[in-house]
């Protein structure tokens, strides 16, 4: 877990006035109150991306919210193929052979 103070430290840029605002805009979610906050370190890489979307970037917070939604989806579908690849591996020869046919097939189209 990451503090607010030591946070701060590791984006040279950020200040509290950003991670205050993304709290309040629920895009980071620290555990804890105020000076008390702590990050995971899923919301210590999403500052860093915040950061660069903000001041590299110059995004404006409605299109900072829309990226992180994005990454967000992202992410989600990469746990979804992985979990689905898994699942089809555990099945029987001839099944995985049957998804492989028909995955050729539908791309075809």
């Amino acid at each position: 877990m990451t503090t607010l103070d030591e946070l701060l430290r590791q984006h040279g840029r950020l200040t509290e006035v950003h991670v205050e605002r993304w709290v309040a805009r629920g895009l980071l979610r620290p555990s804890g109150t105020g000076d008390g906050w702590r990050f995971e370190q899923i919301d210590v890489a999403r500052a860093r991306l915040l950061g660069e979307l903000v001041d590299e970037l110059g995004f404006d917070d409605e299109s900072v919210e829309t990226v992180v939604d994005l990454v967000d989806q992202v992410h989600t579908l990469r746990r979804q193929l992985d979990l689905l690849g898994h699942a089809i591996a555990e099945q029987p020869a001839s099944t995985r052979e049957a998804i492989a046919v028909a995955l050729d097939r539908l791309s075809r189209r």
